[in-house]
């Protein structure tokens, strides 16, 4: 199987690749207009995203100071991910990633990149804190038909972070093997366009 050819998604050029795709059909254009509208503002709540995921996973935006924020992303923001509920999470049970890319030029489809990234303020040093190498993508993206909504999720260029422990590392093996980022993914796509 290929990775599918989506106009903005990077190339796939080393490692893994997941497509993600969940879409809700309606009987009417305008019906499709409306729930597009509902489905943009949830798409844009990253903070809300856990109401949405079924898994417990829980969402947080943070601006490039590293101070959590709530409102609308914006690009160098990041985001900080706690997979599964735990309790007493510790600073390695946590994922983080950059909005390297917002893509609102076309008014039928809107698109968030991401990549795993380093604690805030702390680009140029310290440890990569996800289980993806940096060089590894998701991108978010929402679009509308005639007689549809679509949530999309495209990771390109999977590979295993080995820039931490050993016992990190080999996690990490793991999980980017496996594509666990993959199921995640879905739930909260069905979840979001999950209208009624």
């Amino acid at each position: 199987m290929k990775p599918k050819k989506v106009p903005g998604i990077p190339s796939q050029v080393r490692g893994g690749f997941q497509d993600t795709e969940s879409i809700k059909k309606f009987s009417s254009s305008e019906e499709v207009d409306l729930k597009f509208d509902i489905l943009k503002k949830r798409f844009f709540e990253i903070t809300k995203w856990s109401e949405y995921c079924p898994n417990g996973a829980e969402f947080k935006l943070y601006d490039t100071a590293g101070e959590q924020v709530n409102r609308s992303p914006e690009i160098g923001d990041y985001i900080k991910i706690l997979p599964t509920k735990i309790n007493n999470p510790k600073t390695e049970d946590y994922y983080w990633v950059r909005i390297d890319l917002i893509d609102k030029s076309n008014p039928d489809r809107i698109m968030l990149q991401f990549r795993p990234s380093k604690l805030p303020g702390n680009e140029f040093a310290g440890k990569t804190f996800h289980f993806h190498s940096a060089a590894a993508t998701s991108t978010f993206v929402i679009s509308k038909g005639s007689d549809y909504i679509k949530m999309a999720v495209y990771e390109r260029n999977q590979q295993p972070n080995k820039n931490t422990t050993f016992a990190n590392s080999i996690k990490n093996m793991i999980s980017s093997v496996f594509g666990t980022s993959k199921i995640r993914w879905k739930s909260l796509a069905d979840e979001l366009i999950n209208l009624n």
